[in-house]
């Protein structure tokens, strides 16, 4: 905080909107005249501002624009008998695009865990083991959760913020989104552009969810504040430990506590065009009018309308109603169906356009439909090319939001387990590898090859070929190399002790030599040369 008093309602919680432009003023800028310098025309865009709750109704598709009447109107009709107008429901369909959208993309995103890699040069071995160590921490802690929730919120509804805090010395995150109802404003510096400041807003609410008070969470760069909305409205002057607040409305919920951390615990990050299918909202407006439409129109038309001519017309049915006979005695009389309107072919191009144009301006991908077995790596790249270049755009952009993560991880994970200083040493290189359908046995085959021809370490391969192996694969690999080396050895010592045996027994002087000379002599049944035995064994056994 800085030493200036800080108003909570006109200051801290203020934030830029969300916002979509409009065409207002589009190429209206009068033509220039002759012989007169041309300047660069004041144009000043205007917007349309759109709420986070917005994208909420977007994403349910309860919330769409086609379930409110007053967007996609009823049909208004008129009662001769009553001599009165009504309005007649007409068929309203929505369908869940967004929440299809916001599935492939976060697969696309966080289908692979964050990636790390180690570089100290030549002394990288030195490090494997606390390099180890991090990493299991990382697993043990769900930062790979975290870091989902948190490209779900701003998938969803625009942004999110990690928020890193120690209890009882163990490090511990949330994720704070306006998915469960919290409202973020963060403040940064005007010169260097970090972050100085980060508000929260949330509101409790009682068993039929009525609102009951307004809570504000507030982090600096040393501190941590609760506030609590004072409904009373009495102004209060908080005397922070380094700055100050003007309370206007809000009073100090409990007391003013460090949060332990070099600097705020919060990783924040915002995507300007808000939910991630915000580029195919029209087009999904569009799909349900013409989709309603088409109902609409099946319902007054798919079914055979019969018609009646003539005079004294008696229908005849069953007990439940159906009609099995007409009667028609006027000789001019007539029965029949008319024939149907048929609208499905221009429904259907019309749909089929707008269904393609949903997945392909949010840069997804329908799942194609495949007559062959396996296809190789360079075919599913093509394929799903669309989600893999969107998704390699999102891991440049949310790279700075992974890398202050592992920021606030290092130390708070750090202090936990008392490695602060070793951790903060460690260069650890983080990155966001984008997720593709694989064929598992082509990227097998490839990383074998690679190691049998020298230009990649079976450590690399392993790593690499995650999907089978175990975060401490490698030490697995060494520790099966040492068994085999002594077992190798310990049975060439069996085989060197036995020669020994042997050696020192027939090597030996006197009586010995001549039997061990005379034991040589013989084959396996003890015969010596020219010497026949079986007849004296057969006698006695």
């Amino acid at each position: 905080m800085d030493d200036n008093v800080r108003n909570i309602e006109t200051d801290l919680l203020q934030r830029r909107p969300f916002r979509v432009i409009t065409s207002d003023g589009y190429m209206n800028h009068g033509l220039p005249k002759i012989g007169i310098p041309l300047v660069d025309p004041m144009d000043e865009p205007t917007y349309l501002i759109k709420t986070q709750a917005d994208f909420l109704r977007e994403f349910y598709p309860s919330g769409h624009a086609i379930n409110n009447p007053d967007i996609y109107h009823d049909v208004i009709r008129y009662d001769e008998e009553k001599k009165q107008y009504y309005y007649e429901k007409v068929v309203r369909v929505s369908f869940a695009f967004q929440q299809i959208i916001t599935v492939k993309q976060l697969t696309h995103l966080c289908g692979n865990d964050v990636q790390f890699e180690l570089y100290y040069g030549k002394d990288t071995e030195s490090y494997t083991d606390l390099f180890n160590t991090f990493r299991l921490g990382w697993a043990v802690k769900d930062m790979e959760i975290a870091f989902y929730e948190a490209a779900k919120s701003v998938k969803t509804t625009g942004d999110t913020a990690f928020v890193g805090f120690m209890s009882g010395g163990k490090f511990g995150w949330r994720v704070l989104s306006y998915l469960n109802g919290d409202v973020l404003y963060p403040h940064y510096d005007p010169i260097t552009g970090e972050m100085d400041m980060f508000a929260r807003t949330y509101k409790s609410l009682d068993s039929n969810g009525n609102e009951v008070t307004t809570w504000m969470e507030l982090w600096d760069s040393q501190y941590f504040y609760r506030f609590k909305r004072n409904e009373k409205g009495l102004g209060k002057v908080i005397n922070a430990v380094k700055g100050m607040f003007n309370m206007s409305g809000f009073e100090l919920a409990q007391p003013v506590a460090k949060h332990g951390f070099p600097s705020i615990p919060v990783a924040y990050y915002r995507d300007e065009d808000g939910a991630c299918w915000s580029k195919s909202q029209d087009t999904i407006d569009q799909y349900e009018v013409a989709f309603s439409q088409m109902s609409q129109n099946n319902q007054a038309y798919a079914f055979p309308i019969m018609y009646f001519k003539g005079s004294d017309i008696r229908l005849i049915g069953d007990l439940k109603g159906a009609v099995k006979a007409v009667t028609i005695p006027d000789s001019n009389g007539e029965a029949g169906f008319l024939n149907r309107q048929d609208a499905s072919a221009s429904f259907n191009t019309q749909l089929d356009k707008l269904y393609r144009m949903i997945y392909e301006q949010s840069f997804a991908v329908i799942p194609p439909e495949l007559k062959s077995g396996d296809l190789p790596g360079v075919a599913i790249k093509l394929l799903y090319s669309p989600a893999y270049e969107f998704a390699m755009h999102d891991a440049q952009t949310y790279s700075h939001l992974v890398n202050k993560m592992q920021s606030i991880y290092t130390f708070g994970y750090g202090t936990e387990i008392e490695k602060l200083t070793d951790f903060e040493k460690l260069k650890v290189y983080s990155w966001i590898k984008p997720y593709i359908h694989l064929n598992e046995t082509e990227l097998v085959t490839n990383l074998g090859l690679s190691v049998q021809n020298g230009f990649m370490s079976k450590r690399t391969a392993s790593e690499d070929i995650s999907m089978y192996t175990r975060s401490n694969e490698w030490d697995r690999i060494l520790r099966e190399q040492k068994e085999k080396q002594q077992m190798e050895l310990a049975m060439e010592l069996d085989k060197e002790e036995g020669k020994a045996r042997i050696d020192s027994k027939y090597s030996g002087g006197g009586s010995n030599a001549s039997q061990a000379s005379s034991d040589r002599t013989t084959d396996k049944w003890g015969n010596h040369p020219n010497e026949d035995n079986w007849d004296k064994w057969n006698q006695s056994h």
